[in-house]
């Protein structure tokens, strides 16, 4: 008994499994074959008629097909969907059989369909067409003698014939079963590989965030380490041109600092330099300003009566930095680049902030897929070091549902526009004045950033 249950076992493990397409799939070829389907009764019933038999007796007898399909339609599951269209295709093999007077060559029609269900990859449609084939050719000869054979033999013997008809499409059945195995295993196998490939690229996006994070730590620890160093010199230096120096060496040193946080952001890290309380827009402004290169070449024009809230500060500070520094490494030495702050009317009380420069400008297409970057930022991928600047700041962005997009300057140049949306911001009541529209910030030396400078309790970070 034991053998018998493990040649049974073996001869199972040899058979495809069955019902393994996935839903979209199944359903693009359910509504395939439920046209075919549709098909079937409309050109037998002109057939029908063509070769002499009765409107009426031709619409009755094509009936049956129609609900099949309707019925397709109504039943939940994919096994019943997937029968009923079957038994109307089967159906339509043994209409076809009554159309033609039993006509043998109509008989192939059963062997047609077998390659339309063999579709769906189940077993039910190829038991139900193998059983309906014995059954429509026995009962069909005991109600009416020549109607689904037109020869004595089998019209003497229907049930013999309509087994030989059964065992015809067994075997062609059969050998569609056998294509449906491999194709089977090579679906399994392609599903396996895209496993592996997905847990490969899910593996390789960690290493290469946590290889960021890694590096950025790194880096941080021991730039704190030199900003103490240089706060400390600078308290203690009384000479302008050493403190001058100080003040460079400081503002080199917060770039640095903004670089490997712009790691943190690219790996998906919050902020670790949080504010307790909302800091004046224009400080900000001017933090961005003094984390960029060439800074005596931005001028500015900032409200003074709002405040960015503190969990945004840092991440508003360092997108707004990036995008500085981008306007003016790519502009002409002695060109200005514009920042200036207005409400945006369509927003309520939200505020545009564009970064305006004058230099050479971008592509079309370039400027497009600047754009498509910044709306919508892929994932984190080693090829990010071509426009790691707008990586990051489309990461900033989302973080906050701040809008930022980039157009070209009248003339000659890029201006990005930046929504900042009004849940960012509070009333600032002891605002300083703005500075003049249009005036260059008077500074001796590089202003350092407020995490390298004492700042007031109200704004010391959390």
């Amino acid at each position: 008994m034991s053998s018998e249950r493990s040649r049974l076992s073996r001869l199972l493990d040899y058979l495809p499994r069955g019902n393994l397409l996935g839903e979209a799939e199944w359903s693009r070829r359910h509504r395939f074959l439920q046209w075919v389907l549709l098909g079937h009764p409309i050109g037998m019933y002109l057939l029908a008629v063509l070769l002499g038999r009765g409107a009426a007796e031709s619409a009755l007898v094509m009936a049956p097909a129609v609900g099949c399909l309707l019925l397709s339609h109504l039943v939940r599951g994919r096994r019943p969907a997937s029968f009923f269209v079957t038994a109307g295709l089967v159906y339509c093999s043994a209409a076809l059989v009554w159309a033609t007077n039993g006509s043998i060559e109509a008989h192939f029609h059963f062997f047609v369909i077998i390659g339309f269900i063999a579709l769906y990859q189940d077993w039910v449609p190829f038991g139900w067409n193998i059983v309906f084939t014995v059954l429509s050719h026995g009962l069909g000869s005991w109600f009416e003698r020549d109607l689904m054979f037109n020869h004595l033999a089998a019209q003497n013997s229907p049930w013999l014939w309509s087994a030989v008809h059964g065992v015809a499409v067994l075997a062609a059945c059969t050998g569609m079963v056998i294509f449906w195995r491999v194709s089977e295993d090579e679906q399994q196998a392609r599903e396996e590989l895209t496993r592996q490939l997905g847990e490969a690229e899910i593996g390789r996006r960690r290493f290469t965030s946590d290889l960021l994070v890694n590096l950025a730590r790194r880096n941080q620890t021991m730039l704190y380490r030199q900003l103490d160093i240089i706060n400390q010199l600078e308290e203690k230096e009384q000479d302008p041109d050493a403190l001058a120096e100080l003040f460079r060496l400081d503002h080199l040193a917060t770039r640095v600092r903004r670089n490997a946080e712009s790691l943190l952001v690219l790996s998906g890290e919050e902020p670790y330099r949080v504010w307790s309380a909302p800091v004046p827009l224009h400080d900000v402004v001017r933090a961005a300003i003094a984390e960029t290169e060439h800074l005596d070449r931005v001028t500015t024009s900032i409200a003074t009566d709002l405040a960015v809230a503190g969990h945004a500060v840092t991440d508003l500070t360092h997108l707004l930095a990036e995008l500085t520094e981008n306007a003016v490494r790519f502009s002409p030495p002695d060109a200005d680049v514009d920042l200036r702050t207005r409400r945006h009317l369509r927003s309520g009380d939200a505020q545009l902030v564009t970064i305006e420069d004058y230099g050479v400008g971008m592509p079309p297409e370039a400027l497009a897929a600047a754009n498509r970057l910044l709306a919508d930022p892929p994932e984190v991928d080693l090829s990010l070091s071509r426009q790691l600047g707008f990586h990051v700041v489309a990461r900033l962005a989302a973080r906050h549902g701040i809008q930022v997009s980039l157009s070209p300057t009248p003339g000659s140049g890029i201006t990005a526009a930046v929504l900042i949306p009004a849940g960012l911001f509070s009333v600032s009541d002891e605002a300083p004045a703005a500075s003049p529209a249009g005036s260059r910030e008077a500074r001796p030396a590089p202003v350092p950033s407020p995490a390298a400078t004492p700042v007031p309790a109200a704004v010391a970070p959390a």
